[in-house]
């Protein structure tokens, strides 16, 4: 799973740069529509990951791809910090244990 959630955080990584590259030129009409092919190869990306939906809808799939990768993504920063899971985090975790989270990639 470890390998899966890298490649996913390299495809969100990706698409925050393109992002910022995108609005680093200032505002201008057109702008919104420009995210779509950003979300769309995040989306794509995120799959050939392993994150995957069913959904065909693509606003559906993106919102199901990016909730099951973000609840990944937390399971693995708990993990990282020497707990069992994210429950065992949510349970355990100490006010230290909470900031170092929040440093953890996100």
């Amino acid at each position: 799973m470890t390998i899966q959630i890298d490649a996913g955080r390299n495809a969100v990584d990706a698409y925050r740069k393109a992002h910022a590259k995108m609005h680093s030129k200032g505002w201008r009409k057109g702008i919104s529509e420009d995210h779509t092919p950003l979300l769309e190869k995040m989306v794509s990306d995120l799959e050939a990951a392993g994150v995957v939906s069913s959904e065909t809808d693509f606003e559906a799939k993106k919102s199901k791809v990016l909730s099951d990768f973000w609840k990944a993504s937390d399971e693995q920063n708990a993990k990282e910090l020497g707990f069992v899971d994210k429950k065992d985090f949510d349970e355990k975790a100490t006010k230290e244990d909470k900031d170092a989270l929040r440093l953890k990639w996100r």
